[in-house]
């Protein structure tokens, strides 16, 4: 049921079709939102939606004069014997969220929390993964219960190619030109950028490439699980046509050897997946297409390279910087009478 402040009015959907309704204008709302995650644009999430199918789907939309100005994808889950409040995306996603009109964040936020106090059914809210520049962190109602929850690594990118090379260290930049000299005696190598044509290609090349090296760890990976690897046959075409998503692969011999799978959007860069052949393992090809997206980056104009989760040594070769993301708990009672307070 609707309910409004002096001049918003929020509404909470129930159901795939209420957010299939709404794409237009979540997808305007996504666009005129300042460096969103990419993890919060309809065309990922309503594969997620579609694909994972959760029992219990809750959307909060806020709307000002009629304009959506505030959307918060959600789910209700069981965990033990309690039922969460919690994000869409979870399990796919790095960073998850609130969508905001830029100009008046504060106040939609309070109207988005104020939202969640009439949903039903739910005993504990749990929002993870919020990242740095979240609004919800400084809402002070949420303040109290902020806690930091995972790691993500990001690199300040510098506005030119040679800025780039020359931020470098030499350590760096000698196993670069190496791996590269060491590729030429090889027969050389190509970077091949993927389309909607052959997108299916580079998808599947990245899943044997990242699968085959965490086997040798003796691990499965994130894309051991069939239910994600279908996921990303169905949303990478989607985010391709979006220009959303950039997929690269490094060919020698017609045989590819690295794939990189990360998303661009305003000033940022998000690195999401990659994998390389551990039998070329002596070239670097990760090291070689990891450069090749971060020049590529730094030509599109952003000026944040993001390496997501995790601590993989790929990453830390780069020498980024280490930002937290964060998690608010609280059970239902608590979080009810702190919105009270906050009204």
């Amino acid at each position: 049921m609707p309910h409004s402040s002096a001049t918003r009015i929020a509404r909470i959907l129930h159901s795939p079709e209420e957010f299939t309704l709404l794409l237009p204008e979540w997808k305007d709302l996504f666009l005129r939102c300042p460096n969103p995650a990419p993890f919060l644009a309809c065309e990922w999430l309503m594969v997620w939606v579609n694909e994972f199918r959760p029992e219990n789907l809750i959307g909060v939309e806020i709307r000002e004069s009629g304009r959506l100005v505030g959307f918060a994808p959600l789910i209700i889950y069981r965990r033990n014997q309690k039922r969460i409040l919690a994000f869409a995306g979870g399990g796919v996603s790095d960073y998850l969220g609130v969508l905001l009109e830029p100009g008046d964040e504060g106040a939609v936020v309070m109207e988005v929390l104020n939202a969640f106090d009439t949903i039903p059914g739910w005993d504990v809210l749990d929002l993870t993964d919020l990242p740095l520049g979240s609004f919800l962190l400084y809402s002070r109602t949420l303040r109290p219960y902020v806690k930091e929850h995972d790691l993500c690594f990001v690199l300040s990118l510098p506005s030119s190619s040679e800025e780039l090379v020359q931020s470098l260290s030499k350590r760096q930049w000698a196993n670069l030109r190496n791996a590269r000299s060491r590729t030429q005696r090889e027969g050389g190598a190509v970077v091949e950028t993927a389309t909607l044509s052959n997108a299916e290609e580079f998808v599947e090349d990245l899943f044997r490439l990242h699968t085959s090296r965490w086997r040798k760890l003796g691990q499965s990976g994130v894309l051991g699980d069939p239910q994600i690897r279908q996921f990303h046959r169905v949303v990478a075409p989607s985010l391709l046509s979006s220009g959303l998503l950039r997929l690269y692969r490094m060919r020698m011999n017609d045989r590819t050897i690295a794939v990189n799978y990360s998303f661009f959007h305003q000033q940022s860069v998000y690195c999401y997946l990659q994998g390389f052949d551990p039998e070329f393992s002596f070239l670097s090809p990760g090291m070689q297409l990891m450069f090749a997206v971060i020049e590529e980056a730094v030509r599109f104009g952003a000026r944040r390279f993001d390496f997501l989760r995790g601590e993989e040594g790929y990453k830390l070769h780069w020498r980024p910087s280490a930002e937290p993301t964060y998690r608010v708990e609280i059970p239902r009672g608590l979080a009810s009478s702190s919105l009270r307070l906050a009204v």
